[in-house]
């Protein structure tokens, strides 16, 4: 099992001036509340919840995933005693510009599989950030998929699109995530690339 994000909430707050509010102050507040959920011996779901500016979005995403994930591990798996699946959650960046969620799905009978989902809020805007959002009016495609290149060689990289998984790291940095056996044989694991912006 993935380990759990511990405590009954995660409280973010900020407080600063921004493009969005012509240089007034401007205060964006998230809270993430885990709501557990245990159906068995064999499954547990840890859901984070998310509270503040333009957070519905995320808190539905977060659950078509959870739905897809484990509708899929009955199918596969029914009742078994002998697979078991994980549903939870980490913080993986908290500082005054972005909030950053990774969410991970995983299926153990015999060996696990994991698929995770990134999540990502720009504090500054109070909203959820696409990966375009980062580049302007530069083309992020063509910036990203040149960054990658150089980096994934031996893999069967091609090119990002609006779905591919992405977070902002503690420095700001766009970090492009792959799943397991998505563009290198699982035994890679999740495979994750920095991009400069």
């Amino acid at each position: 099992m993935m380990k759990k994000l511990l405590g009954s909430a995660v409280v973010v707050a900020t407080m600063f001036a921004g493009p969005a509010a012509a240089n007034a102050a401007v205060s964006h507040s998230y809270s993430i509340t885990p709501t557990t959920f245990n159906k068995g011996n064999n499954v547990a779901m840890m859901m984070p919840v998310l509270k503040g500016s333009h957070t519905a979005s995320v808190n539905k995403q977060i659950k078509a995933f959870n739905k897809q994930t484990y509708k899929a591990f009955v199918k596969d798996y029914g009742k078994s005693k002998h697979a078991a699946y994980d549903f939870g959650y980490t913080v993986l960046t908290n500082n005054n510009k972005y909030l950053s969620l990774k969410v991970t799905a995983t299926t153990t009978a015999g060996d696990s599989a994991s698929q995770s989902r990134y999540y990502t809020i720009n504090k500054l805007y109070g909203r959820q950030v696409n990966m375009k959002d980062l580049f302007k009016k530069k083309d992020f495609k063509v910036m990203v998929n040149k960054a990658i290149k150089k980096q994934a060689k031996g893999t069967s990289f091609t090119s990002v699109n609006t779905k591919t998984n992405f977070y902002m790291n503690k420095h700001n940095k766009l970090v492009v995530v792959f799943d397991e056996g998505q563009i290198a044989p699982y035994s890679q694991g999740e495979l994750q690339y920095t991009v400069n912006i």
